[in-house]
Protein backbone atom coordinates (compact mmCIF):
# COMPACT_ATOMS: atom_id res chain seq x y z
CA UNK A 1 0.00 0.00 0.00
CA UNK A 2 1.05 3.51 -1.03
CA UNK A 3 2.11 5.51 1.93
CA UNK A 4 0.34 9.42 1.81
CA UNK A 5 2.23 11.93 1.28
CA UNK A 6 1.00 13.91 3.98
CA UNK A 7 0.53 12.47 7.46
CA UNK A 8 2.72 8.83 5.68
CA UNK A 9 -0.07 6.25 6.53
CA UNK A 10 -0.25 3.54 3.68
CA UNK A 11 -4.01 3.04 2.92
CA UNK A 12 -5.34 0.96 0.20
CA UNK A 13 -6.50 1.91 -3.70
CA UNK A 14 -8.89 -1.03 -4.10
CA UNK A 15 -9.48 -2.48 -7.92
CA UNK A 16 -12.92 -0.95 -7.50
CA UNK A 17 -11.62 2.73 -6.92
CA UNK A 18 -8.49 1.98 -10.16
CA UNK A 19 -11.69 1.66 -12.36
CA UNK A 20 -13.28 4.36 -11.04
CA UNK A 21 -10.24 6.49 -11.61
CA UNK A 22 -9.98 5.18 -15.15
CA UNK A 23 -13.70 6.22 -16.03
CA UNK A 24 -13.49 9.61 -14.96
CA UNK A 25 -9.47 9.50 -16.18
CA UNK A 26 -7.56 11.41 -12.92
CA UNK A 27 -4.35 9.59 -11.56
CA UNK A 28 -4.34 7.29 -8.02
CA UNK A 29 -4.27 9.72 -5.63
CA UNK A 30 -1.26 10.26 -3.54
CA UNK A 31 -3.47 11.79 -0.28
CA UNK A 32 -5.02 9.11 1.90
CA UNK A 33 -8.99 9.34 2.37
CA UNK A 34 -8.70 11.22 5.75
CA UNK A 35 -6.17 14.02 4.21
CA UNK A 36 -8.07 14.20 1.05
CA UNK A 37 -11.14 15.08 2.98
CA UNK A 38 -9.50 16.94 5.39
CA UNK A 39 -8.44 19.58 2.34
CA UNK A 40 -11.99 19.98 1.08
CA UNK A 41 -13.39 20.95 4.13
CA UNK A 42 -10.42 23.50 4.32
CA UNK A 43 -13.00 25.41 1.69
CA UNK A 44 -16.32 25.24 3.54
CA UNK A 45 -17.45 27.35 6.17
CA UNK A 46 -20.94 26.39 7.33
CA UNK A 47 -21.77 27.90 10.75
CA UNK A 48 -19.26 31.01 11.18
CA UNK A 49 -21.21 33.90 9.65
CA UNK A 50 -19.91 37.90 9.84
CA UNK A 51 -21.90 41.49 9.58
CA UNK A 52 -19.86 43.46 6.56
CA UNK A 53 -20.41 44.94 3.29
CA UNK A 54 -20.56 44.00 0.05
CA UNK A 55 -18.04 44.39 -2.52
CA UNK A 56 -19.89 45.87 -4.96
CA UNK A 57 -22.37 48.53 -3.50
CA UNK A 58 -21.26 48.27 0.07
CA UNK A 59 -24.96 47.08 1.22
CA UNK A 60 -24.85 45.61 4.89
CA UNK A 61 -25.13 41.91 4.62
CA UNK A 62 -24.74 38.60 6.34
CA UNK A 63 -21.81 36.34 5.34
CA UNK A 64 -19.95 33.73 5.32
CA UNK A 65 -16.58 35.83 4.79
CA UNK A 66 -14.83 38.00 7.37
CA UNK A 67 -14.88 41.67 6.62
CA UNK A 68 -11.49 41.52 6.84
CA UNK A 69 -11.15 38.79 4.10
CA UNK A 70 -9.31 39.17 0.54
CA UNK A 71 -11.81 38.26 -1.52
CA UNK A 72 -14.63 40.37 -3.38
CA UNK A 73 -17.79 39.57 -2.01
CA UNK A 74 -21.23 40.47 -3.14
CA UNK A 75 -24.88 40.18 -1.73
CA UNK A 76 -26.66 36.84 -3.00
CA UNK A 77 -29.11 39.38 -5.03
CA UNK A 78 -26.20 41.22 -6.57
CA UNK A 79 -24.49 37.69 -7.13
CA UNK A 80 -26.96 36.50 -9.50
CA UNK A 81 -27.97 39.97 -10.67
CA UNK A 82 -27.40 41.21 -14.12
CA UNK A 83 -24.56 44.15 -13.12
CA UNK A 84 -21.61 42.49 -13.85
CA UNK A 85 -20.24 39.12 -15.85
CA UNK A 86 -18.29 36.46 -14.98
CA UNK A 87 -16.77 36.62 -18.95
CA UNK A 88 -15.32 39.95 -18.08
CA UNK A 89 -12.71 38.08 -15.75
CA UNK A 90 -11.39 36.32 -18.36
CA UNK A 91 -7.69 35.10 -19.65
CA UNK A 92 -5.21 33.20 -21.47
CA UNK A 93 -3.58 30.10 -19.16
CA UNK A 94 0.17 30.46 -19.53
CA UNK A 95 2.22 27.73 -19.98
CA UNK A 96 5.03 28.62 -18.18
CA UNK A 97 3.31 28.71 -14.82
CA UNK A 98 1.56 26.12 -12.67
CA UNK A 99 -2.02 26.09 -12.64
CA UNK A 100 -3.18 26.93 -9.12
CA UNK A 101 -1.13 29.76 -9.06
CA UNK A 102 -3.27 31.17 -12.14
CA UNK A 103 -6.19 30.20 -10.38
CA UNK A 104 -5.55 31.99 -7.60
CA UNK A 105 -5.10 35.11 -8.93
CA UNK A 106 -8.61 34.49 -11.02
CA UNK A 107 -10.22 33.98 -7.62
CA UNK A 108 -8.97 37.02 -6.33
CA UNK A 109 -10.84 38.77 -9.09
CA UNK A 110 -14.31 37.43 -9.76
CA UNK A 111 -17.13 38.20 -7.51
CA UNK A 112 -18.27 35.74 -4.51
CA UNK A 113 -21.63 35.10 -3.64
CA UNK A 114 -21.63 36.42 -0.40
CA UNK A 115 -24.49 33.07 1.34
CA UNK A 116 -25.63 30.06 -0.06
CA UNK A 117 -29.72 30.55 0.18
CA UNK A 118 -31.71 29.19 -2.41
CA UNK A 119 -34.71 30.79 -2.30
CA UNK A 120 -35.51 31.74 1.45
CA UNK A 121 -38.77 33.36 2.91
CA UNK A 122 -37.78 35.43 5.44
CA UNK A 123 -34.82 33.23 5.85
CA UNK A 124 -31.98 35.60 6.15
CA UNK A 125 -30.04 34.13 8.50
CA UNK A 126 -29.27 30.89 6.85
CA UNK A 127 -26.34 29.06 5.06
CA UNK A 128 -26.39 26.57 2.70
CA UNK A 129 -30.28 26.54 2.93
CA UNK A 130 -32.68 25.79 0.19
CA UNK A 131 -36.28 26.13 0.17
CA UNK A 132 -36.55 27.53 3.87
CA UNK A 133 -39.61 30.02 5.35
CA UNK A 134 -39.14 31.46 8.60
CA UNK A 135 -35.71 29.95 9.77
CA UNK A 136 -33.28 31.23 11.43
CA UNK A 137 -29.73 30.34 11.78
CA UNK A 138 -30.37 26.74 9.63
CA UNK A 139 -26.90 25.32 8.03
CA UNK A 140 -27.28 22.74 5.23
CA UNK A 141 -30.98 22.08 5.20
CA UNK A 142 -33.47 22.15 2.62
CA UNK A 143 -37.20 22.33 3.05
CA UNK A 144 -37.32 23.82 5.84
CA UNK A 145 -40.01 26.06 8.05
CA UNK A 146 -40.58 28.30 11.34
CA UNK A 147 -37.41 26.44 12.52
CA UNK A 148 -34.04 27.64 14.43
CA UNK A 149 -30.87 26.09 14.93
CA UNK A 150 -31.05 23.54 12.72
CA UNK A 151 -27.88 21.61 10.87
CA UNK A 152 -28.18 19.16 8.43
CA UNK A 153 -31.62 17.74 7.88
CA UNK A 154 -34.35 18.27 5.10
CA UNK A 155 -38.20 18.64 5.70
CA UNK A 156 -37.88 19.88 9.28
CA UNK A 157 -41.32 22.07 10.98
CA UNK A 158 -41.51 24.16 13.85
CA UNK A 159 -38.86 22.41 15.63
CA UNK A 160 -35.21 23.71 17.47
CA UNK A 161 -31.72 22.59 17.76
CA UNK A 162 -32.13 19.23 15.55
CA UNK A 163 -29.13 17.66 13.57
CA UNK A 164 -28.94 15.21 10.98
CA UNK A 165 -32.72 14.61 11.22
CA UNK A 166 -35.61 14.06 8.20
CA UNK A 167 -39.24 14.82 8.51
CA UNK A 168 -39.43 16.38 12.01
CA UNK A 169 -41.99 18.55 13.48
CA UNK A 170 -42.40 20.20 17.26
CA UNK A 171 -38.97 18.77 18.11
CA UNK A 172 -35.90 19.90 20.32
CA UNK A 173 -32.32 18.67 20.57
CA UNK A 174 -32.76 15.32 18.07
CA UNK A 175 -30.10 14.04 16.33
CA UNK A 176 -29.72 10.99 13.55
CA UNK A 177 -33.48 10.73 13.38
CA UNK A 178 -36.49 10.55 11.30
CA UNK A 179 -39.99 10.71 11.14
CA UNK A 180 -40.76 12.57 14.86
CA UNK A 181 -43.64 14.60 16.70
CA UNK A 182 -43.30 16.48 19.51
CA UNK A 183 -39.92 14.96 20.88
CA UNK A 184 -36.91 16.04 22.64
CA UNK A 185 -33.53 15.47 23.24
CA UNK A 186 -33.63 11.70 21.20
CA UNK A 187 -31.00 9.85 19.24
CA UNK A 188 -31.31 7.26 16.44
CA UNK A 189 -35.57 7.38 17.06
CA UNK A 190 -37.81 6.73 13.99
CA UNK A 191 -41.31 7.48 13.10
CA UNK A 192 -42.70 8.06 16.74
CA UNK A 193 -44.32 10.56 19.13
CA UNK A 194 -43.42 12.04 22.62
CA UNK A 195 -40.51 11.05 23.69
CA UNK A 196 -38.06 12.14 25.64
CA UNK A 197 -34.72 11.47 25.89
CA UNK A 198 -34.70 8.15 24.43
CA UNK A 199 -32.45 6.44 22.34
CA UNK A 200 -32.59 3.83 19.17
CA UNK A 201 -36.49 3.67 19.80
CA UNK A 202 -38.94 3.20 16.54
CA UNK A 203 -42.76 2.92 16.52
CA UNK A 204 -42.58 4.46 20.31
CA UNK A 205 -45.23 6.90 21.41
CA UNK A 206 -45.04 8.78 24.78
CA UNK A 207 -41.93 7.39 26.02
CA UNK A 208 -39.15 8.66 28.39
CA UNK A 209 -35.64 8.07 29.17
CA UNK A 210 -35.78 4.66 27.06
CA UNK A 211 -33.54 2.57 24.26
CA UNK A 212 -34.08 0.08 22.46
CA UNK A 213 -37.91 -0.49 22.23
CA UNK A 214 -39.99 -1.36 19.55
CA UNK A 215 -43.81 -0.43 18.73
CA UNK A 216 -44.34 0.70 22.85
CA UNK A 217 -46.25 3.48 24.42
CA UNK A 218 -45.88 4.92 27.95
CA UNK A 219 -42.94 3.48 28.56
CA UNK A 220 -39.92 4.70 31.41
CA UNK A 221 -36.82 3.86 31.66
CA UNK A 222 -38.03 0.88 29.47
CA UNK A 223 -40.32 0.05 31.92
CA UNK A 224 -44.17 0.07 31.10
CA UNK A 225 -46.92 2.39 32.51
CA UNK A 226 -50.64 2.73 32.42
CA UNK A 227 -51.12 6.23 30.42
CA UNK A 228 -52.22 7.38 33.96
CA UNK A 229 -49.64 6.34 35.61
CA UNK A 230 -46.97 7.80 32.70
CA UNK A 231 -48.67 11.03 32.63
CA UNK A 232 -48.66 11.44 36.35
CA UNK A 233 -44.72 10.09 36.84
CA UNK A 234 -43.81 12.77 33.96
CA UNK A 235 -45.52 15.81 35.47
CA UNK A 236 -43.75 15.01 38.83
CA UNK A 237 -40.49 15.45 36.89
CA UNK A 238 -40.99 19.32 36.35
CA UNK A 239 -38.95 19.00 33.15
CA UNK A 240 -40.34 22.61 32.83
CA UNK A 241 -37.23 23.72 35.73
CA UNK A 242 -33.49 23.72 34.11
CA UNK A 243 -32.27 21.90 37.59
CA UNK A 244 -34.57 19.03 36.60
CA UNK A 245 -34.34 18.70 32.60
CA UNK A 246 -30.17 19.03 32.99
CA UNK A 247 -30.62 15.96 35.60
CA UNK A 248 -32.47 13.46 33.64
CA UNK A 249 -30.50 14.78 30.43
CA UNK A 250 -27.23 13.86 31.82
CA UNK A 251 -28.93 10.74 33.86
CA UNK A 252 -30.28 9.37 30.56
CA UNK A 253 -27.35 10.12 28.79
CA UNK A 254 -25.01 7.75 31.10
CA UNK A 255 -27.90 5.51 30.98
CA UNK A 256 -28.13 4.89 27.38
CA UNK A 257 -24.46 4.15 26.67
CA UNK A 258 -24.76 1.24 29.03
CA UNK A 259 -27.58 0.13 26.61
CA UNK A 260 -26.98 -2.62 23.28
CA UNK A 261 -25.59 -0.57 21.20
CA UNK A 262 -25.58 -1.55 17.02
CA UNK A 263 -21.71 -2.06 15.46
CA UNK A 264 -23.74 0.90 12.68
CA UNK A 265 -27.04 2.94 12.10
CA UNK A 266 -27.09 1.59 8.70
CA UNK A 267 -30.77 1.04 7.51
CA UNK A 268 -31.66 -1.09 4.31
CA UNK A 269 -28.00 -1.65 2.93
CA UNK A 270 -26.25 -3.64 1.18
CA UNK A 271 -22.45 -4.21 0.33
CA UNK A 272 -21.85 -1.35 2.14
CA UNK A 273 -19.64 -0.03 4.95
CA UNK A 274 -19.72 3.33 7.02
CA UNK A 275 -22.87 4.68 9.19
CA UNK A 276 -26.18 6.48 9.15
CA UNK A 277 -26.00 5.18 5.76
CA UNK A 278 -29.60 4.48 4.42
CA UNK A 279 -31.05 2.94 0.64
CA UNK A 280 -27.56 2.02 -0.23
CA UNK A 281 -25.73 -0.63 -2.58
CA UNK A 282 -21.88 -1.27 -3.10
CA UNK A 283 -20.74 1.91 -0.93
CA UNK A 284 -17.18 2.20 1.20
CA UNK A 285 -16.26 4.12 3.68
CA UNK A 286 -18.99 6.47 3.33
CA UNK A 287 -21.14 8.30 5.81
CA UNK A 288 -24.44 10.41 6.43
CA UNK A 289 -26.02 9.14 2.83
CA UNK A 290 -28.59 8.30 1.48
CA UNK A 291 -30.01 6.28 -1.80
CA UNK A 292 -26.85 5.94 -3.07
CA UNK A 293 -24.97 3.45 -5.66
CA UNK A 294 -21.25 2.80 -5.79
CA UNK A 295 -19.87 5.53 -3.99
CA UNK A 296 -16.88 5.75 -2.02
CA UNK A 297 -14.91 8.24 1.00
CA UNK A 298 -18.06 10.33 0.85
CA UNK A 299 -19.75 11.91 3.38
CA UNK A 300 -23.52 13.71 3.59
CA UNK A 301 -24.72 13.21 0.37
CA UNK A 302 -27.94 11.92 -1.16
CA UNK A 303 -29.55 10.53 -4.55
CA UNK A 304 -26.48 9.95 -6.13
CA UNK A 305 -24.13 7.03 -7.71
CA UNK A 306 -20.72 6.37 -9.20
CA UNK A 307 -18.93 9.20 -7.00
CA UNK A 308 -16.07 9.68 -4.53
CA UNK A 309 -14.52 12.03 -2.37
CA UNK A 310 -17.31 14.01 -1.78
CA UNK A 311 -18.54 16.18 1.01
CA UNK A 312 -22.11 17.93 0.55
CA UNK A 313 -24.05 16.61 -2.69
CA UNK A 314 -26.77 15.69 -3.72
CA UNK A 315 -28.41 14.15 -7.18
CA UNK A 316 -25.63 13.48 -8.55
CA UNK A 317 -23.11 11.11 -11.09
CA UNK A 318 -20.01 10.31 -11.58
CA UNK A 319 -18.24 13.03 -9.07
CA UNK A 320 -14.50 13.16 -7.73
CA UNK A 321 -13.27 15.14 -5.19
CA UNK A 322 -16.15 18.11 -4.78
CA UNK A 323 -17.08 20.09 -2.11
CA UNK A 324 -20.86 21.48 -1.81
CA UNK A 325 -21.93 20.49 -5.47
CA UNK A 326 -25.68 19.54 -6.69
CA UNK A 327 -26.92 17.85 -9.59
CA UNK A 328 -23.56 17.34 -11.63
CA UNK A 329 -22.73 14.66 -14.07
CA UNK A 330 -19.05 13.75 -14.76
CA UNK A 331 -17.15 16.60 -12.73
CA UNK A 332 -13.89 16.73 -10.81
CA UNK A 333 -12.36 18.41 -7.96
CA UNK A 334 -15.17 21.23 -8.08
CA UNK A 335 -16.21 23.53 -5.22
CA UNK A 336 -19.98 25.16 -4.89
CA UNK A 337 -20.45 23.62 -8.60
CA UNK A 338 -24.41 23.12 -8.91
CA UNK A 339 -26.19 22.05 -12.33
CA UNK A 340 -23.71 21.42 -14.58
CA UNK A 341 -22.01 18.64 -16.24
CA UNK A 342 -18.00 18.22 -17.44
CA UNK A 343 -17.12 20.81 -15.10
CA UNK A 344 -13.36 20.55 -13.85
CA UNK A 345 -11.16 22.52 -11.30
CA UNK A 346 -13.62 25.33 -11.16
CA UNK A 347 -15.74 27.30 -8.21
CA UNK A 348 -18.75 28.88 -8.07
CA UNK A 349 -20.05 27.76 -11.26
CA UNK A 350 -23.60 27.39 -11.90
CA UNK A 351 -26.00 25.77 -15.03
CA UNK A 352 -22.97 25.48 -16.92
CA UNK A 353 -21.05 22.60 -19.26
CA UNK A 354 -17.49 21.69 -20.68
CA UNK A 355 -15.40 24.82 -17.79
CA UNK A 356 -11.79 24.03 -17.01
CA UNK A 357 -10.74 26.41 -14.25
CA UNK A 358 -13.21 28.59 -13.93
CA UNK A 359 -15.22 31.05 -11.53
CA UNK A 360 -18.36 32.46 -10.79
CA UNK A 361 -20.22 31.36 -13.92
CA UNK A 362 -23.07 30.95 -15.03
CA UNK A 363 -25.02 29.45 -18.07
CA UNK A 364 -21.75 29.01 -19.86
CA UNK A 365 -20.28 26.34 -22.01
CA UNK A 366 -16.63 25.86 -23.35
CA UNK A 367 -14.67 28.06 -21.38
CA UNK A 368 -11.49 27.76 -19.79
CA UNK A 369 -10.15 30.42 -16.81
CA UNK A 370 -13.54 31.98 -18.09
CA UNK A 371 -12.46 32.52 -21.46
CA UNK A 372 -14.92 32.02 -24.02
CA UNK A 373 -13.32 29.18 -27.02
CA UNK A 374 -15.07 27.57 -29.67
CA UNK A 375 -16.02 23.82 -28.98
CA UNK A 376 -13.06 22.94 -30.96
CA UNK A 377 -11.08 24.67 -29.41
CA UNK A 378 -11.83 23.82 -25.97
CA UNK A 379 -11.38 20.27 -26.63
CA UNK A 380 -7.94 20.65 -28.12
CA UNK A 381 -6.74 23.11 -25.54
CA UNK A 382 -7.98 21.15 -22.45
CA UNK A 383 -5.74 17.84 -22.21
CA UNK A 384 -2.93 20.38 -23.47
CA UNK A 385 -3.22 22.15 -19.97
CA UNK A 386 -3.92 18.41 -18.21
CA UNK A 387 -0.65 17.15 -19.46
CA UNK A 388 0.48 20.57 -18.01
CA UNK A 389 -0.81 19.72 -14.88
CA UNK A 390 0.74 16.36 -14.76
CA UNK A 391 4.29 17.42 -15.35
CA UNK A 392 4.28 20.56 -12.48
CA UNK A 393 2.61 17.42 -10.00
CA UNK A 394 -0.71 19.72 -10.12
CA UNK A 395 -3.40 17.30 -11.92
CA UNK A 396 -5.35 14.68 -9.93
CA UNK A 397 -5.09 16.79 -6.49
CA UNK A 398 -7.69 18.81 -5.16
CA UNK A 399 -7.17 23.01 -4.84
CA UNK A 400 -4.13 23.49 -2.47
CA UNK A 401 -5.20 24.96 0.99
CA UNK A 402 -3.48 28.05 0.32
CA UNK A 403 -6.40 29.31 -2.02
CA UNK A 404 -9.25 28.22 0.34
CA UNK A 405 -10.91 31.84 1.49
CA UNK A 406 -11.40 30.83 5.23
CA UNK A 407 -8.82 29.92 7.75
CA UNK A 408 -8.76 26.84 9.11
CA UNK A 409 -10.97 27.14 12.41
CA UNK A 410 -13.87 28.79 9.94
CA UNK A 411 -14.34 25.72 8.21
CA UNK A 412 -15.78 22.18 8.78
CA UNK A 413 -12.07 20.84 8.65
CA UNK A 414 -12.31 21.76 12.30
CA UNK A 415 -15.13 20.12 13.45
CA UNK A 416 -13.68 16.79 11.69
CA UNK A 417 -10.36 16.86 12.41
CA UNK A 418 -10.22 19.66 15.71
CA UNK A 419 -6.66 21.66 15.83
CA UNK A 420 -5.65 24.47 18.62
CA UNK A 421 -3.75 27.39 17.22
CA UNK A 422 -0.31 26.80 17.42
CA UNK A 423 -1.16 23.47 15.60
CA UNK A 424 -2.66 24.59 13.10
CA UNK A 425 -0.16 27.65 12.25
CA UNK A 426 2.62 24.95 12.41
CA UNK A 427 1.10 22.50 9.91
CA UNK A 428 0.59 25.94 7.71
CA UNK A 429 -3.22 26.51 7.77
CA UNK A 430 -4.54 30.03 8.52
CA UNK A 431 -6.28 30.99 11.99
CA UNK A 432 -8.46 33.81 12.87
CA UNK A 433 -9.17 34.60 16.28
CA UNK A 434 -12.69 35.21 17.70
CA UNK A 435 -13.94 38.77 18.37
CA UNK A 436 -13.75 39.40 21.72
CA UNK A 437 -16.75 41.57 21.81
CA UNK A 438 -18.57 38.39 21.76
CA UNK A 439 -17.86 37.38 24.66
CA UNK A 440 -19.17 38.67 28.04
CA UNK A 441 -21.45 38.43 31.63
CA UNK A 442 -24.85 37.61 30.98
CA UNK A 443 -27.16 41.05 31.39
CA UNK A 444 -29.68 38.76 33.47
CA UNK A 445 -30.34 35.60 35.65
CA UNK A 446 -32.63 32.88 33.38
CA UNK A 447 -35.00 31.34 36.29
CA UNK A 448 -35.13 28.25 36.87
CA UNK A 449 -38.26 27.82 35.58
CA UNK A 450 -39.46 28.38 31.95
CA UNK A 451 -42.92 28.92 33.72
CA UNK A 452 -41.17 31.95 35.61
CA UNK A 453 -39.70 33.63 32.72
CA UNK A 454 -40.49 36.94 31.74
CA UNK A 455 -41.34 38.49 28.18
CA UNK A 456 -38.05 41.07 28.81
CA UNK A 457 -35.54 38.42 28.42
CA UNK A 458 -35.61 38.36 24.56
CA UNK A 459 -34.21 42.41 25.18
CA UNK A 460 -31.46 41.13 27.18
CA UNK A 461 -28.11 39.52 26.63
CA UNK A 462 -27.11 36.08 28.21
CA UNK A 463 -24.07 34.27 28.18
CA UNK A 464 -22.98 30.49 27.40
CA UNK A 465 -22.17 28.83 30.85
CA UNK A 466 -19.49 27.17 28.94
CA UNK A 467 -18.00 29.46 26.34
CA UNK A 468 -19.09 33.15 28.48
CA UNK A 469 -20.10 33.70 24.53
CA UNK A 470 -23.09 36.06 24.48
CA UNK A 471 -26.39 34.89 22.37
CA UNK A 472 -29.97 36.29 22.87
CA UNK A 473 -33.43 34.32 22.70
CA UNK A 474 -36.17 35.74 20.15
CA UNK A 475 -39.38 35.81 20.47
CA UNK A 476 -40.28 32.62 18.46
CA UNK A 477 -38.50 30.66 20.33
CA UNK A 478 -39.47 31.77 24.03
CA UNK A 479 -42.88 31.45 22.48
CA UNK A 480 -41.73 27.31 21.84
CA UNK A 481 -39.81 26.76 24.96
CA UNK A 482 -43.07 28.07 26.79
CA UNK A 483 -45.86 25.58 24.60
CA UNK A 484 -43.62 22.56 25.21
CA UNK A 485 -42.08 23.04 28.81
CA UNK A 486 -38.79 23.43 27.84
CA UNK A 487 -36.60 25.76 30.07
CA UNK A 488 -34.47 28.25 28.54
CA UNK A 489 -30.72 26.69 27.48
CA UNK A 490 -27.87 28.10 29.18
CA UNK A 491 -25.46 27.82 26.49
CA UNK A 492 -24.97 29.53 23.03
CA UNK A 493 -26.21 27.98 19.55
CA UNK A 494 -22.88 27.13 18.75
CA UNK A 495 -21.81 25.16 22.21
CA UNK A 496 -25.08 23.23 21.96
CA UNK A 497 -24.50 21.69 18.38
CA UNK A 498 -20.84 20.84 20.03
CA UNK A 499 -22.61 19.28 22.76
CA UNK A 500 -24.88 17.37 20.39
CA UNK A 501 -22.38 16.68 17.74
CA UNK A 502 -20.41 15.03 21.15
CA UNK A 503 -23.12 12.41 20.86
CA UNK A 504 -22.20 11.20 17.36
CA UNK A 505 -19.41 8.58 16.68
CA UNK A 506 -16.26 9.81 14.89
CA UNK A 507 -16.20 9.33 11.46
CA UNK A 508 -13.68 6.19 11.71
CA UNK A 509 -14.05 2.47 11.44
CA UNK A 510 -12.60 0.34 13.76
CA UNK A 511 -12.37 -3.77 13.98
CA UNK A 512 -14.20 -5.12 16.88
CA UNK A 513 -16.01 -8.35 18.00
CA UNK A 514 -19.38 -8.62 18.74
CA UNK A 515 -20.25 -8.51 22.73
CA UNK A 516 -22.85 -11.41 22.36
CA UNK A 517 -21.83 -13.86 19.60
CA UNK A 518 -17.69 -12.58 18.96
CA UNK A 519 -18.40 -12.40 15.31
CA UNK A 520 -15.79 -9.47 13.22
CA UNK A 521 -17.53 -6.38 12.90
CA UNK A 522 -16.35 -2.98 11.39
CA UNK A 523 -17.56 0.03 13.45
CA UNK A 524 -17.38 3.64 14.82
CA UNK A 525 -17.31 2.12 18.33
CA UNK A 526 -13.31 2.26 19.37
CA UNK A 527 -12.27 -0.79 20.91
CA UNK A 528 -11.74 0.64 24.12
CA UNK A 529 -14.81 2.33 24.28
CA UNK A 530 -16.95 1.05 27.39
CA UNK A 531 -20.65 0.63 25.20
CA UNK A 532 -21.53 -2.70 24.62
CA UNK A 533 -21.37 -3.53 21.15
CA UNK A 534 -24.06 -6.59 18.88
CA UNK A 535 -23.43 -7.29 15.24
CA UNK A 536 -26.85 -6.73 13.41
CA UNK A 537 -27.90 -10.46 13.73
CA UNK A 538 -27.66 -10.32 17.81
CA UNK A 539 -29.02 -6.64 17.88
CA UNK A 540 -32.14 -7.67 16.43
CA UNK A 541 -32.62 -10.37 18.71
CA UNK A 542 -32.31 -8.67 21.83
CA UNK A 543 -34.69 -5.38 20.69
CA UNK A 544 -37.39 -7.32 18.97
Amino acid sequence: MPPCIVCKTPFEVRDLDRAFYTKIEVPEPKFCPDCRFQQRLCFRNERTLYKRKSSLSGTDMISIYSPENRYKVFTPQEWWGDQWDGMNYGREFDFNRPFFDQFQELLLDVPRIGLFNVNPTNSDYCQQAYNCKNCYLCIAVKNCEDSMYISHSNRIKSSFDCSHTQNMELCYDCVDSDNLYDCVHCQSCQNSSGLRFCYDCIGCHDCFGSWGLRNKRNYIFNKPYSPEEYKQKIASLELFKYSNFVKYKNYFQDVSKKAIHRADRNLNTFDSLGNYLINTQNCHRCFDGFELQDCAYSTWIFESRDCHDVYGMGESELIYQGLGVEEVNHCAFNTFVSNSSDVDCSDLCFYSMNLFGCASLKNKKHCIFNKQYSKEDYFNLKPLIINHMGKTGEWGRFFPVSLSPFAYNETVANKFFPLEKDQALQKGYRWRDLDRKEFGAAETTIPDSIKDVKDDIVNATLSCETTKRKYKVTLQELKFYRDHGIPIPRHCPDQRYVEQMSLRNPRTLYDRNCAKCSAPLKTTYAPERPEIVYCEKCYLKEVY
